[in-house]
């Protein structure tokens, strides 16, 4: 016998209200009391022949379905699988064996089955259509010959585990794969941030600020640079030691992060250096504000290693795009204002130009433009398509928030979605955006158009909220949507908050028939564990590695790497943020399936996108 055949497993459970029919069974699959043993044995003494090898089997009894599930049960228990089981038609009083069958299956989905019956029963399309693994059954008439049995045990048993044997395979392609992405993972973590605070470093604040001001510029709006400096602190390390200097740039890094908002960034530039990068500035008090918190949070009074410490920093500011539009000019800048403070005096903040509070003003109450807003339906959305990569086809689209003052014209999301977000109005607002979109992809299907999927950013408060899952299912009820053209995408950072709480809100989800989508993803750290538990459809790559592809080879394995993991654990893979050719060849090359960008198009009005679906339209796919 060969080693596979020594390892393969041979647990066979019948299943027959009939006593004899498991003697019958015993006698052609026992290898020990198989009746023709003696001919073999006469045979082998006259003409001297090896004997025969016949596999052998483990043989288990049930008289009735109950039985047979209970024995299920123990042997998944014992880590002792059956592999196969014969089971009879009827057995009265009890299930009979299509019951039965359906019972196994329920808690040993890879049981492979023989129907043996006498009868007609059920037709074999009624057999087909009640039991969910067909591929797994085969019906076996009596009266059964006794070769036909055995060549039966032989192939459902190899085939039960062949089938193991790849599904073990698929799991360590996967491990290999999280374990490949993780490890791609740490190395751009240690390249990127500081050891010591665990900031982003200088390296990372040169990419971040050109994206910073990439954004600035297509959006039409305001950011500003913190170069901050703590003042003298050599004497800490020269007093004291290096390690209190240490504990105290930690306690600083934690105070600066506290600070600031979460679409902020602080970056540890040098020793005693510190950056930040502040997104959507509006006007110069606002800045001012945020540079006074620092500076008190920087000064606070420190208790490190018995000693009552107190730092000081100096600061200063410069504004994209009144200052520069260039990363390198805009962190000199803010430098030069920083140097410029310390000469007199520390404690102190400076911008580049001491006139900034001369900028004109924004809108009074941000938060309260917002609520009139809504109420005056100022709101429209724009719809960026995605794109089949092979084909070129429309084959969805994101719906994407705009705000339309009409004193004031465009303002881009960036502007206002963080007050919203602050202030408890995106809930109203994503709940506006939804049923806008459904509202919408209903709209071009009465045009005539063919169906795509609509796709729509849930932030983390609505996808918090305890009436999330009931008024997502009252607006596909009011729009009279199909659930499958509806895609929610959540980012990866917000479905690792309450795990346990995710999962189930996505399976009620998922159960209506919705679509799911993890947005950003590559920037959560989720582990494969967590990928395997979530429930959803599509795996968007952030698009700051589509974007570094040019600069980076580690953006480049790491696409790589999440592709890989994507396919493998069956899900769509699209690329946002799409901008150059070479980028898209890249992804096809990857067999990326969907892609969304520029390169193809930016958001469009509704009534625009009507026109890219109509029949004959030329494709967006850019020529190669």
């Amino acid at each position: 016998m060969s080693p596979q055949g020594e390892r393969a497993n041979r647990r066979i459970l019948i299943v027959d209200d009939t006593a004899s029919i498991h003697q019958d069974f015993r006698k052609i699959l026992c290898a020990e009391t198989i009746a023709d043993q003696t001919l073999e044995s006469i045979e082998q003494s006259l003409f001297g022949t090896s004997p025969t090898l016949h596999q052998s089997y483990s043989l288990d009894s049930a008289y009735q379905g109950q039985e047979a599930l209970a024995l299920v049960h123990q042997a998944l228990a014992d880590n002792t699988p059956y592999a196969l089981a014969f089971i009879d038609m009827r057995m009265p009083p009890g299930w009979d064996g299509l019951e039965t069958i359906e019972q196994l299956w329920n808690i040993d989905p890879n049981l492979q089955i023989a129907l043996c019956t006498a009868y007609s029963d059920y037709s074999f399309e009624a057999i087909e259509a009640r039991l969910k693994f067909n591929d797994q059954l085969l019906i076996l008439k009596k009266p059964f010959d006794h070769l036909e049995i055995r060549q039966m045990a032989s192939a459902l048993t190899w085939k039960w585990q062949l089938a193991q044997d790849a599904l073990l395979k698929v799991l360590s392609l996967e491990r290999t794969i999280e374990e490949r992405v993780q490890e791609l993972l740490k190395v751009s973590h240690l390249l990127q941030y500081d050891a010591l605070t665990s900031l982003p470093n200088s390296t990372l604040l040169g990419d971040r600020l050109t994206q910073a001001i990439a954004l600035g510029r297509r959006h039409d709006t305001q950011l500003a640079v913190m170069f901050i400096g703590l003042d003298r602190f050599k004497r800490i390390n020269n007093a004291l030691g290096h390690p209190v200097g240490d504990e105290v740039l930690q306690q600083v890094s934690q105070d600066l992060v506290a600070t600031v908002r979460a679409s902020d960034s602080v970056f540890r530039y040098g020793s005693d250096e510190f950056v930040m990068i502040l997104n959507d500035i509006h006007h110069p008090q606002q800045t001012q504000g945020i540079a006074e918190k620092v500076l008190t949070a920087v000064g606070r009074t420190r208790h490190i290693a018995g000693h009552d410490l107190r730092v000081t920093a100096s600061l200063g500011i410069s504004i994209y795009p009144n200052d520069s539009f260039n990363a390198v000019d805009l962190i000199k800048k803010a430098e030069t204002a920083m140097s410029n403070v310390k000469e007199h005096g520390p404690d102190r903040f400076s911008f580049f130009i001491e006139d900034m509070n001369l900028i004109a003003r924004q809108q009074q109450t941000l938060e309260a433009a917002i609520r009139l807003a809504l109420e005056r339906d100022e709101f429209v959305l724009h719809y960026q398509p995605k794109l089949d990569l092979k084909s070129g086809r429309i084959v969805g689209a994101e719906a994407l928030i705009r705000w339309y003052q009409p004193d004031h014209g465009w303002v881009y999301p960036s502007a206002f979605i963080p007050m919203a977000e602050d202030s408890g109005l995106i809930v109203p607002l994503s709940q506006w955006v939804l049923r806008q979109a459904c509202a919408q992809a209903q709209r071009w299907r009465a045009q005539g158009l063919a169906p795509i999927c609509v796709s729509v950013n849930i932030s983390a408060i609505d996808f918090r909220q305890r009436d999330f899952v009931p008024n997502l299912a009252a607006t596909l009820e009011q729009t009279g949507l199909a659930p499958a053209l509806l895609e929610l995408e959540i980012t990866e950072s917000v479905l690792m908050q309450n795990v346990e709480e995710t999962v189930t809100t996505l399976r009620e989800i998922k159960k209506m028939g919705v679509r799911l989508a993890i947005d950003d993803f590559g920037t959560g750290y989720s582990s494969l564990s967590y990928l395997r538990r979530f429930p959803v459809d599509v795996l968007k790559i952030d698009q700051s590695f589509i974007r570094g592809m040019a600069e980076s080879s580690q953006d480049l394995q790491l696409i790589s790497a999440i592709i890989s993991l994507g396919k493998s654990l069956d899900l769509n893979i699209i690329a946002e943020g799409v901008e150059t050719l070479e980028q898209l060849e890249f992804l096809k090359t990857r067999n990326c399936e969907e892609g969304q960008g520029y390169l193809f198009s930016k958001a469009v009005a509704a009534e625009d996108f009507a026109l890219l679906l109509e029949p004959g339209r030329s494709h967006l796919m850019p020529d190669q």
